[in-house]
């Protein structure tokens, strides 16, 4: 699976002490996007599923993982390895956030009912700049659908919501980056 980062502890992605995942390759070029690096696929950086999990594994052993995130990117391009890694994870914690520009509506039968049986929240919809009002938290732009898998997570999701935008900067390889949902424009 070519994956370009993983970040954590993570706060502005979801609720709680969360793992960050950054898939690498999406074909829809979505104009102002938060990651357009993430665009070309990279086969420099694609890790066996088995490993990638036995990292983050390693990781939950030692430090609270209390949510996963899972962005990009679009993680759906490569859905035979999210599918096998969906399944491992879900040993870590059920509560996993996919983000993808594909709409549900849009996925097949088999593929939604995959993504029930193994996400809690799904964040769908491309990215529309001129929708982004500054506000939707945890949506780039307000075209971008929460879809609750797993009941139990809704308070947690909603209260999180009720806070509004998030973003927390990280020093990685060399680079500050921003995590979160940002502003139209900045």
């Amino acid at each position: 699976m070519e994956i370009d980062r993983i970040l954590y502890p993570i706060f502005s992605l979801g609720p709680n002490k969360r793992l960050a995942l950054w898939t690498i390759g999406c074909q829809k070029g979505c104009y102002n996007c938060a990651n357009p690096e993430l665009w070309v696929k990279n086969p420099k950086k694609n890790i066996p599923v088995e490993i990638l999990y036995h990292h983050i594994k390693q990781l939950a052993k030692n430090h609270p993982i209390e949510g996963i995130t899972i962005t990009g990117g679009e993680p759906l391009d490569q859905l035979d390895e999210l599918k096998e890694l969906l399944v491992l994870l879900n040993e870590i914690t059920p509560d996993i956030l996919l983000y993808t520009g594909y709409t549900l509506t849009k996925l097949t039968p088999e593929v939604v009912t995959f993504l029930k049986q193994n996400v809690a929240v799904v964040i769908d919809g491309r990215y529309i700049d001129n929708l982004n009002d500054n506000q939707a938290p945890l949506r780039g732009s307000t075209n971008q659908n929460i879809y609750y898998f797993k009941e139990e997570y809704r308070p947690i999701y909603e209260e999180y919501l009720s806070q509004g935008r998030q973003v927390q900067n990280i020093f990685y390889h060399n680079h500050l980056i921003s995590v979160g949902i940002s502003l139209r424009g900045k």
